[in-house]
């Protein structure tokens, strides 16, 4: 039984709840988080090592819980390789390709290493041309050959899918990527270390506070203006050593959904537009939509420019420890959740994209929803638990991060690993 530091996930489990349906909704629906429509899935069941702790806490759902997929092949996958749940195979990345891209919000510079969660999405975008199978791996592509199936993949088990002179079956016995050819067996786990709030506080990293918009696109609980507490993200990864060969980061949540920032963006601060009043439900009764939680804001005034933060407080309140309820999905939002200010075009609140005609014929025209306005809630991703700085020098591989994620929500701490340059011990 797989461990969690040295408790059996068992333990956070009444006998009923681990054979019967808390459990397996918890897998099933966190194998499928990642993607969207992304033609077919297999490996991407996302469970985290101890994540089964937080099961029986139910907070308020955070606002930027994506669709979850109900397909099948993460299922056959994980029941043919039940070694790989837990470890760093227990995500996307064996069927699904990152891509060298900009990553979101980005307009110019140079490409990054974006993850396969942010790839499938781009891809996905109406006029991308997407094509199913265009967000694969060779290993997808063979699976997706050989029927879809379980026999597929015992099938593909003796090729080499990646050209990486190793096996498929060789390659999963060992938990490196039949995908990837950059992932062999032989490897030495890349540097990590793992900071807590106090570790930050204790290597200068300041605390700092910015009001910051946030922008829905359907979310119930409307757009936003509030104080945000926390480090900018920069400052952290300064604080963990990390390598002038760095060019983006891969932030991790609980349940194992990515976001991908380039290096130039978190080292910039961004402008932001003045607050715009009486769109709140006070004024407007049900059909308000936006929250002015901020201290300080005044009327045609901007909020100060901000950079890309971790933040652990809103409007001075703690963020509901983040917990997977008994459908397997994500509640709530801490420790640390990532916030992400408007990176282009400074915007204003316009109504959700499911408005009433009602509610839409109250305001004017240019608070209603529209496509253009930019929108950066969904970059504003909760429960951070790790953080990817790529790419991994070569002859490294990820490390089993989803084995820290217990200790991370427990001690509000994150685990930074890949390209760093850490003091010789």
């Amino acid at each position: 039984m797989r461990q969690t530091g040295n408790k059996d996930i068992r333990g956070y489990f009444t006998k009923t709840q681990w054979s019967g349906g808390i459990l397996s909704a918890f897998f099933k629906n966190l194998r499928t988080r990642c993607l969207r429509s992304t033609g077919f899935t297999i490996a991407v069941q996302v469970i985290v090592i101890g994540a089964a702790a937080f099961v029986l806490t139910i907070s308020s759902a955070s606002a930027y819980f994506r669709a979850v997929h109900k397909e099948p092949d993460s299922d056959l996958f994980f029941k043919a390789y039940p070694h790989l749940i837990g470890t760093r195979l227990d995500g996307c990345d064996v069927c699904h390709r990152g891509s060298m891209a900009l990553p979101r919000g980005q307009e110019s510079g140079n490409a990054v290493l974006i993850n396969s969660c942010d790839t499938c999405h781009t891809l996905n975008r109406s006029g991308s041309g997407r094509k199913p199978g265009d967000t694969l791996t060779p290993y997808g592509m063979d699976y997706f050959r050989n029927g879809r199936n379980a026999a597929a993949l015992a099938a593909i088990e003796k090729l080499d899918s990646d050209g990486d002179g190793v096996s498929n079956g060789d390659e999963l016995a060992a938990m490196t990527n039949p995908g990837d050819e950059r992932s062999v067996p032989g490897q030495k786990n890349t540097a990590h270390v793992v900071l807590s709030h106090d570790d930050l506080v204790k290597k200068g990293v300041t605390v700092k506070e910015y009001a910051v918009f946030i922008n829905t696109m359907h979310s119930k609980e409307g757009d936003s203006y509030s104080d945000y507490r926390g480090f900018p993200l920069i400052d952290l990864l300064q604080a963990a050593g990390v390598s002038e060969e760095a060019t983006s980061v891969d932030v991790i949540s609980l349940d194992g959904y990515v976001s991908t920032f380039s290096m130039d963006q978190l080292r910039r601060t961004y402008p932001q537009s003045a607050p715009v009043f009486g769109l709140d439900k006070e004024t407007l009764g049900e059909c308000g939509w936006v929250r002015y939680g901020a201290k300080n804001l005044k009327e045609g005034v901007p909020l100060p420019a901000a950079p890309i933060l971790l933040t652990f407080e809103e409007n001075g309140l703690s963020y509901p420890t983040a917990s997977i309820n008994s459908q397997g999905r994500l509640n709530g939002m801490g420790p640390y959740r990532v916030v992400v200010p408007i990176m282009n075009n400074p915007g204003i609140p316009d109504m959700s994209s499911e408005a009433t005609e009602e509610c839409v014929q109250m305001v004017p025209e240019k608070y209603r929803y529209s496509q253009d306005n930019a929108k950066n809630a969904g970059s504003c991703v909760g429960a951070i638990v790790a953080i990817r700085v790529n790419p991994l020098p070569p002859g490294e591989i990820d490390i089993h991060w989803q084995q820290y994620a217990t200790k991370a929500i427990e001690e509000k701490s994150v685990v930074v690993f890949g390209a760093l340059q850490l003091p010789q011990k």
